[in-house]
């Protein structure tokens, strides 16, 4: 048997304890940011009260919160994170979180979605997502896929389709249609130093938050406080010039992920970069 064949035949067989929750779960409604557990299923085997006990737990453990409602302003992009608003997603949502922590290849792969949408080209299904993201090698520790999801996932995002699935992240799945995607970004942060030239001495031209910015270009990948990213000259709506860190430029058209809920649980149906 090939390792992918092996690879792909296991995760029919692993089953994580919040897939079993979230098959469970998946008809929750939102009330003050906490679903009513007594919509749950009757047919559930898992105990109501472990479930909650669950989401308040991850939620408690949430390090930075969004608001669950989108601030609207025009020229801005506030960030949203609607995911607290429905128990078994947000469950959901936050064990897989862990799963990526642990690098556990069999976890992700248990939910994602057998026709997901992996690219723009001919390559979708599960199998193609297990090449292009080399999850049948034997050292999964480095592969790039667990720093791409964890910020994908970090970045909050919003529900579709009646609360049948979830879009992240919020600068994605909100973006406001006036604003070009291959030209525009937005700064995800508060506070964030517009800087006269691309490095951490340079004059400070102007602090912005949550500015939707025209992107001129992207200089070299650059360490600061052991993460990597390039340098982003970008344009304010009112003209002003200078350079961002990448860290806090937040791209429409970056990578993405999507989940549905499916009669199975909820699933991951596509996870792209690009347009």
């Amino acid at each position: 048997m090939s390792p992918l064949s092996s690879l792909l035949y296991k995760t029919i067989w692993v089953v994580l304890p919040f897939f079993i929750i979230i098959t469970a779960c998946g008809s929750d409604t939102a009330q003050d940011g906490m679903a009513n557990e007594g919509e749950i299923s009757p047919t559930t085997s898992i105990n109501t009260d472990s479930i909650r006990d669950l989401y308040l737990q991850y939620y408690a453990a949430l390090e930075d919160t969004f608001p669950k409602q989108q601030h609207v302003e025009k020229g801005k992009l506030y960030p949203v994170d609607e995911a607290p608003l429905d128990t078994a997603f947000f469950v959901f949502r936050e064990s897989l979180k862990k799963v990526i922590a642990e690098k556990d290849v069999f976890g992700l792969l248990d939910v994602v979605d057998k026709d997901i949408k992996a690219s723009f080209g001919g390559e979708n299904g599960l199998a193609d997502f297990v090449t292009i993201w080399n999850l049948d090698t034997k050292q999964p520790d480095s592969l790039e896929i667990w720093k791409v999801l964890e910020s994908v996932l970090s970045q909050g995002g919003i529900f579709k389709n009646g609360r049948k699935a979830f879009y992240a992240p919020y600068y994605y799945a909100t973006w406001p249609d006036e604003y070009e995607v291959y030209d525009y970004g937005v700064i995800a942060g508060s506070g964030v130093r517009v800087r006269e030239t691309p490095s951490l001495n340079s004059r400070i031209v102007k602090t912005v938050s949550h500015n939707i910015v025209t992107i001129l270009e992207e200089k070299e990948p650059q360490e600061i406080g052991g993460e990597v990213h390039p340098w982003v000259k970008v344009e304010g709506l009112d003209g002003t010039q200078g350079y961002v860190y990448g860290k806090f430029v937040g791209y429409p058209i970056s990578f993405r992920a999507g989940f549905e809920r499916k009669p199975e649980g909820w699933r991951m149906v596509f996870f792209v970069a690009g347009d």
